[in-house]
């Protein structure tokens, strides 16, 4: 489902990279700070998927 897929991602970007208590002031600095995590959340994401992989073809 689309929703509970942002929603789960909104989630982890709250409690994983502080975004409930941002300590930027003025939108463009918040949307950077957003456009920054975001871009974290995806690398980490990326780096979880290589690893998984590598770990699939060393088991094979």
């Amino acid at each position: 489902n689309k929703r509970t897929s942002v929603e789960r991602t909104f989630s982890r970007l709250k409690e994983h990279l502080n975004l409930e208590n941002l300590t930027v002031m003025g939108a463009k600095k918040v949307k950077t700070h957003l456009l920054l995590s975001s871009i974290s959340l995806i690398a980490a994401r990326i780096a979880a998927e290589k690893i998984k992989l590598q770990n699939q073809v060393l088991a094979a």
